[in-house]
C-alpha cells in the first residue's frame, strides 16, 4: 500500500543474548508466543543489518543518532519599542544556562519566527529577536504571545549539556 510507506525506516534492536551476524545480513524476527493456529502473522520484523554496535561502549552508541523530539512552551512578557525584540519567560528555569539555547529558533502563537538572543537578568527570562518584527497593529491575545521551542535531544550523546539541535 503506497499510502503507508514512509521511506527508509531504522530501528535499534537490543537483545538479551549477543547475536552473531555479518554486516548487511538479513534479519527476520518472529513472535514465538503467538498461536501458530491463529490467523495473526507471527512475523515481527525483518530488515538488513546496517551497523554493528557494542552497547557497553558509549562512543559506539553515540554514533547512532537516536533522538527524542522535545518541545518547550513559554510566553512573551513584553515587546520592546523597536517591535523586533521581546523579553520572554517560561521556557527555562532560573538555573538553566540559556547560552546553550542561544541561536535556536522559536515560533509565536501567530507563527512569527524568532531567534533566542540570550538571557535577560537572572530569573530565567530571555531575549528573542524577531527579524520580521512582531505585529502590534492588532491587540495580541495570550495565545498569540505563546512561544514554542522545538528541538532534538540525542539519547546516546555522551555530553548531555551540549547544544540541542533543531
Amino acid at each position: 500500500d503506497e499510502e503507508r510507506h514512509h521511506g527508509a525506516q531504522w530501528a535499534l534492536l537490543r537483545f538479551d543474548q549477543p547475536l552473531t551476524a555479518p554486516q548487511d545480513a538479513l534479519l527476520i524476527g518472529s513472535r514465538f508466543d503467538a498461536d501458530i493456529h491463529g490467523e495473526s502473522c507471527r512475523l515481527a520484523f525483518y530488515g538488513r543489518l546496517v551497523a554493528l554496535v557494542d552497547p557497553s561502549k558509549p562512543q559506539e552508541m553515540a554514533q547512532i543518532k537516536v533522538y527524542k523530539e522535545k518541545e518547550r512552551v513559554g510566553s512573551i512578557e513584553r515587546i520592546q519599542p523597536d517591535g523586533t525584540t521581546a523579553v520572554c519567560k517560561g521556557l527555562f528555569k532560573k538555573e538553566t544556562d540559556i547560552s546553550v539555547f542561544t541561536g535556536l529558533k522559536v515560533t509565536t502563537g501567530r507563527g512569527e519566527p524568532g531567534v533566542i538572543e540570550g538571557s535577560f537578568g537572572k530569573s530565567g527570562k530571555f531575549k528573542v529577536e524577531f527579524p520580521g518584527g512582531l505585529d502590534t497593529s492588532v491587540p495580541r491575545s495570550p495565545a498569540d504571545n505563546t512561544l514554542t521551542l522545538r528541538f532534538k535531544r540525542y539519547i546516546h550523546d555522551p555530553d548531555k549539556k551540549r547544544r540541542p539541535k533543531q
